[in-house]
């Protein structure tokens, strides 16, 4: 291949197991309908409501809190609401392996520095030497930012993969203490609005005592037009996806946009290699979808019905 042929073949927008922050939050499509629930809780006068936000995996809930905390979409939640938001994220699987005192430390440090960014204050104030549990250290980081925030603005906390703190807690790392201990902080603090992300295994009675708590919204596939949009959009006027392509797609995905983007970027990789431009239909979503079959672990295994279930279609 030249250097001309490369200089012509467009750069593989798709991205493949990752969130979708910075530059490939171009990629977030849809969900509206999480958006407007979103609003609806966020946007009520008086102390918010915590919020559950759940479903199966690669389902795109980690790009949604992305979204919320710093994208596009949750900008007018942030700041359009008579109030601010001032978002901090966490991923509960950074802090796989800790134990209590390290766990909630870290915690209260994620949080204090992201929200301090957004409105400066001091450094996050410490206890008397040897005198400060990790609890009262966690207490004492949000009371200061809390007395610190401005008239009416909250914390907005987004709390990823909720099901790690339990997989501590069995492990025998993390006290059962903390569990309740983070009920209470939801449960209290007025200025502190809580977003928790999981699978549906925190439906079990197990978490009942902390997700009783939540208004609950289960994140689904994307429906039809979006996964068009997600195909197309990224490479338009490059590349194009066919009606007979974009159905099989939508077909074959049930609209999940970890597979949507897998089997576009195959599609595309499969082009450079070809040195083709002309625009891709439904045979080559499916020789995409085969070679996805014979990989150990791979794209198969996430599609409904396995990846072999696209050649009936």
């Amino acid at each position: 291949m030249t250097v001309s042929d490369r200089a012509n073949i467009p750069v593989n927008p798709y991205v493949v197991g990752r969130p979708l922050t910075g530059a490939s939050a171009a990629l977030f499509v849809g969900r509206e309908d999480v958006f407007a629930w979103l609003a609806e809780n966020l946007a009520a006068g008086g102390p918010p409501n915590a919020l559950l936000l759940y479903g199966e995996r690669r389902i795109g809930k980690t790009s949604t809190l992305y979204q919320l905390v710093e994208g596009e979409r949750g900008r007018p939640l942030r700041t359009g609401l008579g109030r601010r938001l001032l978002p901090a994220y966490v991923d509960l699987q950074r802090l796989a392996g800790c134990r209590t005192d390290e766990w909630l430390r870290r915690l209260a440090r994620d949080i204090y520095r992201q929200v301090a960014q957004q409105r400066p204050t001091r450094a996050m104030p410490r206890g008397r030497a040897g005198d400060d549990s990790a609890y009262a250290a966690f207490d004492r980081a949000l009371d200061h930012l809390e007395t610190h925030l401005p008239a009416g603005d909250l914390i907005l906390l987004a709390i990823d993969e909720l099901e790690q703190m339990r997989a501590g807690i069995d492990a025998g790392l993390l006290d059962e203490a903390v569990a309740p201990f983070l009920r209470s902080q939801v449960q209290h603090r007025a200025r502190l609005a809580v977003v928790f992300s999981g699978s549906y295994g925190l439906l079990d009675a197990t978490w009942q005592p902390l997700i009783d708590l939540t208004a609950r919204y289960e994140l689904r596939p994307l429906d039809f037009a979006a996964t068009a949009t997600l195909i197309r959009a990224p490479l338009a006027g490059e590349l194009t996806f066919d009606e007979a392509a974009v159905e099989r797609i939508w077909r074959q995905t049930g609209g999940r946009p970890f597979a949507i983007q897998s089997i576009c970027h195959r599609l595309v990789s499969l082009r450079h290699r070809q040195r083709r431009r002309d625009p891709i239909g439904a045979e080559d979503v499916q020789a995409a979808i085969d070679e996805a079959a014979v990989e150990p672990h791979g794209l198969g295994r996430l599609l409904p019905g396995g990846a072999a279930a696209g050649a009936s279609l």
